[in-house]
Formats: C-alpha cells, structure tokens, sequence
C-alpha cells in the first residue's frame, strides 16, 4: 500500500497535521485542522476542542479514539484500518453545536486529510435575507391552493440560534389552513405560529429552502391576501392560475401570462422589499371551471425535483435555471449532525467545480425530461427550461 496519498472529503471539511492518539491496529492516518469560519474569531477559539473518532463497520458504531486540537486546531487519528469496508465518523462540539461527517480511506491510500470548518453563534437574526420568495396559487372548489418555495440565505459568517427556542420566522396570509410541508422529516422542526411559523433549529450560514403549502378559503367574491415580509427580500415571485380571476397588487408589478395552455399563469414580482412590508394580493371573482381538473403544481410529498409543472414555471420566469442546480448540488456537500438535508450545514460550503455542476444539470436535465414524458409540463415550457440547462451545460464542459 502506498503512502502519502491525499484525499478530500467533499461530506466533511477537514484539513492538515498531527497531535493525538489513536486506537486500532493498521497503517492509516487521518490528518485534520479546525478552522473558525467567523471573522475575528480568536486563534484560540479553535484550541483543545475534543475531537472523536467513531468506526462505521457492517452497520455498527464503535468509537475509535478521542483527542485534542493543538492551539492551531490540528489533530491527528493514527494506526487505522484502511479496507473499504471502514468508514470513520469525525464527530466534535462548539458552542453547544455538534458537527460531524464521515469519510473512508480511498483505494491504495492510507492518508486522508481533512478541514473542518465551525462557527460563532448569534441570537441576531440581522444576517437572515430571502433571495427569493416564489408563491404559486392554484383554484380549487372553495379555497385557493398555495405553494411557497422560500430560498432564505443566512448572509453572515456566524450560526443564527434565535432566542427564545425559535430561529427563522416565516409569515403566512390571515386564514391559512392546513400547513403541510414538502419534507416531511423536516416538518418536526417547524412550529406553527401567531403569523405563520418558526424553524427550531439553527440557521447555518448560506443558503436553504423551504417548500410548503397551505390553503386559503374562497368562494370566488372578493378576498384579500395579507401578509409582512419577515426578512428583506431580493425577489418576490407571485404566479396565479389563470382561470378568469382578477387579481390586483400595489405591492407586485404584473409582468405577463406565462405557461401558455393549460399551465398559464399569471407573474406578479417585486424586488428589494424591505423587512416589514406588507404585500396585499386582492382577489375578485368566481374562477372559471371546466370538466378537467385546473392545471396545478403536484402535490406535496415528492423529492423537489418532482415539483416539475410548478417549479418548471418559475424558473423559466425568474432565470432560476442554474441557481436551483448549485443549491441543489450544494445540499449534498455535508451536514452537521442533526441537520436533514434541506440545508447546508456548518463547514460543509465550497466552491462549486465545473464537473460537479455538470453532474447536477444532467440530473435536472433528467427529471425534466421525464416529466415532459409523463405530460407534466407543456412543450413550451419544457424547451425553454432546456435549452437554459443545456445553455450552461456547454458553459462547463467545454469540447
């Protein structure tokens, strides 16, 4: 077995030299350095943090070993099995916040070298911005249908953990019923409440989304949907079924009907809202209804590639081809312990690469393809959300 080769893990984050202890028969080593992420953080802040090393072998977890990071944060795990059948768990604790990953010794290398980045914590929530806020609504016998797809960034270098038990807040119009979120594993981290509801865990630093539904009753006279914007928003998106209804707003600009056929709908859109305004949608009249059922995004409870009619729509509107890529590829770089994976968690950020963008718009282009096949999105749409993707596809994978 060679020594000295040099892997990466894209999961953690973990980065150079020795210190430590270790606690298994065989010749891997495992070289690491703790990093503060916040600006001005103090040098020691990074100093004799307890790193464990737990061992992932056919299906059980034993720890390996524990040790301590020098004043620069290095640490050093040696005399490791290296068969692929290992798999090794980093696991340490900051300011009451547990990070963790897990990495195993590539093939013929018995060195890894990780970096793993942690963060202060904050009870201000003065870095939280929405990048933008899409709304679409659909016309059922008696209530609208409401889909939201929030992309809210945590814009500062430190992990917003609220006050009170709380951490992001997120509005919903007076009369909302019936909340359901898309994940519902993640729907145990959310509480409802007074004006909509709240996440309970904390807000690492970068970007998340959140995609939920609700409904509004109406019985096609006059309804109004009021609302504050919690945190400032860059981009509001409001999209409506185009079935005969007039809808009205001082706070969005209309912009066209998108979709064409059955999918129309009508875009609505405001830019840099500030936090603590109110965004008032007016709705008059009965919608018109045929023997086929209103087109409408699918329900809740499929993977978000699966959002296809709905999602499709909006990013063709808003240019949102690409950037749903990156935030989808940068959902599978790593986790902190605890965090689902409807986020970026501590430490796991980087650069996206070329070939790793790549990776994502093929699969994007995959889904989109299948549901064009399946008869969810018109052919309009589908070729322009296509021709986006393959636009940027010839961007980073040159001939």
């Amino acid at each position: 077995m060679r020594r000295g080769g040099v892997a990466l893990c894209a999961a953690l984050i973990f980065l150079l030299v020795p210190q430590a202890l270790v606690l298994a028969q065989g010749e891997g080593v495992i070289e690491g350095q703790v990093l503060n992420g916040t600006s001005g953080a103090p040098l020691a802040s990074v100093a004799e943090l307890e790193i464990e090393l737990y061992q992932v072998f056919q299906g059980s977890l034993s720890l390996v070993g524990t040790t301590t990071t020098d004043w620069q944060g290095r640490f050093t795990f040696e005399g490791l099995d290296t068969g692929a059948e290992h798999t090794y768990r980093f696991q340490l604790e900051y300011q009451g916040i547990t990070y963790g990953a897990e990495s195993a010794f590539p093939s013929d290398e018995d060195l890894i070298r990780v970096v793993a980045t942690v963060y202060e914590t904050t009870t201000s929530d003065s870095g939280l911005v929405v990048e933008q806020q899409h709304v679409l609504v659909d016309f059922e016998a008696g209530v609208l249908s409401v889909r939201e797809l929030c992309v809210l960034n945590n814009a500062s270098d430190t992990i917003y953990v609220g006050d009170g038990g709380t951490t992001a807040e997120f509005s919903l119009p007076d009369g909302a019923l019936d909340l359901a979120f898309s994940d519902s594993a993640e729907a145990h981290h959310f509480v409802e409440t007074e004006g909509g509801f709240a996440y309970v865990r904390p807000i690492m630093p970068g970007q998340r989304e959140v995609l939920y539904s609700y409904e509004v009753p109406y019985d096609g006279g006059q309804l109004v949907l009021s609302r504050e914007i919690t945190y400032p928003a860059a981009r509001f998106d409001l999209m409506v079924a185009d079935v005969g209804v007039q809808v009205e707003s001082a706070q969005l600009e209309y912009q066209s009907l998108t979709g064409g056929g059955e999918t129309a709908y009508l875009h609505f859109q405001g830019e840099d809202l500030p936090a603590g305004q109110e965004i008032a949608v007016a709705f008059a009249g009965a919608p018109r209804m045929t023997e086929a059922p209103v087109a409408r995004g699918p329900a809740l409870g499929l993977p978000l590639q699966q959002y296809a009619p709905a999602l499709a729509l909006l990013m063709v509107v808003m240019g949102a081809a690409v950037p749903w890529a990156q935030l989808r590829l940068s959902q599978r770089s790593g986790l902190a312990v605890g965090e689902s994976d409807s986020g970026s968690g501590p430490g796991m950020q980087q650069r996206v690469d070329a070939h790793t963008e790549r990776d994502e718009l093929l699969r994007l282009v995959a889904d989109l393809d299948d549901a064009y096949e399946e008869g969810s999105l018109n052919e309009e749409t589908y070729g322009q959300l296509r021709e986006r993707m393959r636009k940027r596809l010839r961007e980073v994978w040159p001939e």
